[in-house]
C-alpha cells in the first residue's frame, strides 16, 4: 500500500515494441485467482484487464474468486500451485501488511511468489450511510471527537488501507470506536448501505455510484488532491491532516520460480492491456491510475512496503488477530 507521501507518476502509455502476437504462447487455460468476493476493486480491475491480457498471450484466463481469511486462502492456493504459468494470483497491497495484523500466515510474500505486474493504484474515500447526521467532513470530525461511541467503521479486510487509515484517524482525533473487518469490499459496502455499520474508508471505484445515487455520503478522499470523479469531496489534507495520504494498488503474482520468460511476456501483456485507451478511460472513471512497471520494480515496491507497513502497524497499535 502506498502511504504518504504518495507519488503518482504519469502512466507510460507509449509501449512501443511491446505488442505480442495473439498466439505467442499457444492457447491454454490460466486460472487467475482473486482472493476476494466479487464486487470489490480487486475483482473489478481483474475482470477489466484479464480478457485483453489473455488475448495478447494467446490464452484463456478464467477468473476464480476464492475468498477467505482476508485473502490468505486464495493466495496460499496459488503459492502451492505448479510454477508453469497455469495459475496466477490477482490481489492487492494487503499482502504486504498481513504478516503484521494476522497470525499464522502460511506463506512468505517475497519467498513464495513471483511478482509479475502491478496494475493500478487506488485512492480511497471515507463514506458513510445516508442516515448519518453529520452532513460534511467538519461536522463528522466534531461528532467523532464528541461521541465516538456512536460510530463504527468497516474494513474490507485485516491489514487493508482502510484499516490503517481508520487507526490513523482515531489517533489524530484521540478516540477509538468499533472496527468491523469484512471479507472484501462488497460485503462491507452492503452493510454500510443497510446501516449495519456507519463509516468506511473504501476504495473509490465501488463507492462512486452509491455516492452519486445518494445511498452513501462521501466525506473526504485520502489522496493528495481531490478526485476528478468526485470534485466536490475534500481531502484529509485540506482538513488539516497533511500526513494522511493513503492509496492501495492491485497486482499479479505467480508461484515462486515462475519461468523468467513467461514473467516477461505476461508483464508486457498486462501493461499493454492496462494502458489501452478503453481500459484507461474506464479506470479513470473509477478514479484509478493504471500502472506500467517491470517485475523488478514491482519486487522493489513489495520489499519497501513490507518494511514501511511493519512500522505503521506498530505505530497504530494494531494487534495481530
Amino acid at each position: 500500500m502506498t502511504v504518504a507521501p504518495t507519488r503518482r507518476g504519469a502512466l507510460a502509455l507509449a509501449l512501443g515494441g511491446m505488442a505480442l502476437p495473439a498466439r505467442a504462447q499457444g492457447t491454454r487455460n490460466v486460472r487467475l485467482v482473486v482472493p476476494y468476493p466479487p464486487g470489490g476493486t480487486t475483482d473489478l480491475t481483474a475482470r477489466l484487464i484479464a480478457p485483453r491480457a489473455a488475448e495478447l498471450l494467446g490464452s484463456a484466463w478464467v477468473i476464480e474468486n476464492r475468498s477467505g481469511a482476508n485473502g490468505v486462502v486464495g493466495a496460499e492456493g496459488v503459492a502451492r500451485s505448479p510454477a508453469d504459468g497455469g495459475t496466477l494470483l490477482y490481489s492487492n497491497e494487503v499482502l504486504t501488511v498481513l504478516p503484521f495484523v494476522q497470525r499464522n500466515i502460511p506463506f512468505d510474500l517475497r519467498a513464495d511468489f513471483t511478482p509479475v505486474a502491478r496494475t493500478v493504484s487506488i485512492p480511497y474515500v471515507l463514506v458513510g450511510g445516508s442516515g448519518l447526521a453529520p452532513q460534511n467532513l467538519a461536522a463528522l470530525l466534531a461528532a467523532l471527537r464528541a461521541t465516538p461511541e456512536r460510530f463504527s467503521f468497516a474494513g474490507s479486510s485485516l491489514g487493508s488501507v482502510g484499516q490503517l487509515a481508520t487507526a490513523a484517524l482515531w489517533q489524530k482525533l484521540g478516540v477509538e470506536t468499533t472496527f468491523v473487518s469484512y471479507r472484501g469490499t462488497g460485503p462491507a459496502m452492503n452493510d454500510l448501505v443497510s446501516g449495519a455499520v456507519g463509516l468506511f474508508f473504501a476504495p473509490l471505484g465501488p463507492a462512486i455510484p452509491l455516492v452519486r445515487e445518494g445511498r452513501l455520503r462521501a466525506y473526504c478522499v485520502t489522496s493528495a488532491a481531490r478526485q476528478r470523479v468526485l470534485p466536490e469531496v475534500p481531502t484529509l489534507v485540506e482538513a488539516g491532516f497533511p500526513d494522511m495520504e493513503y492509496e492501495g494498488w492491485t497486482g499479479i503474482w505467480g508461484p515462486k520460480d515462475l519461468p523468467a520468460g513467461f514473467v516477461a511476456r505476461a508483464n508486457r501483456a498486462v501493461n499493454q492491456a492496462t494502458a489501452e485507451p478503453a481500459a484507461a478511460e474506464r479506470m479513470a472513471d473509477l478514479g484509478l491510475t493504471p500502472l506500467a512497471e517491470t517485475p523488478e520494480r514491482f519486487a522493489e515496491v513489495i520489499a519497501a512496503e513490507i518494511t514501511r507497513n511493519q512500522a505503521l502497524v506498530a505505530a497504530a497499535r494494531i494487534q495481530p488477530q
